[in-house]
């Protein structure tokens, strides 16, 4: 097989450690991972479209340099959430353009 060519395989890892483990240049489309550890994991350079997280424990979790267009969260814990630097074009909480609650924020504070 040469240097450019991909192999082709699948795996059914079942109660197995794999702490330490580094995939690279690896296709994981359509991969189910549940029930497992994830801390301090890093994911670099990931094409994720269509990710799911479902029953999540994100805490402490950074996302820097993503691109979350179109995405959706439901039924979170945003407590704490920090966001910087974005553009938050779009964007809305409950239906909510978040541009007119920024609006409606400025309005009510330059009135002090």
């Amino acid at each position: 097989m040469s240097a450019q060519e991909a192999g082709r395989d699948k795996l059914n890892i079942d109660n197995m450690y794999l702490c330490g483990s580094q995939f690279r240049r690896v296709s994981l489309k359509g991969v189910e991972i549940s029930d497992s550890h994830l801390t301090s994991a890093v994911f670099r350079d990931v094409s994720a479209v269509a990710l799911v997280f479902d029953d999540a424990n994100l805490t402490d979790a950074r996302f820097e340099n993503v691109n979350l267009s179109n995405a959706s969260i439901n039924n979170a814990n945003l407590k704490g959430l920090a966001i910087t630097n974005a553009n938050v074009t779009g964007m809305s909480v409950n239906g909510i353009p978040l541009e007119d609650m920024m609006a409606a924020y400025e309005a009510a504070t330059s009135r002090g």
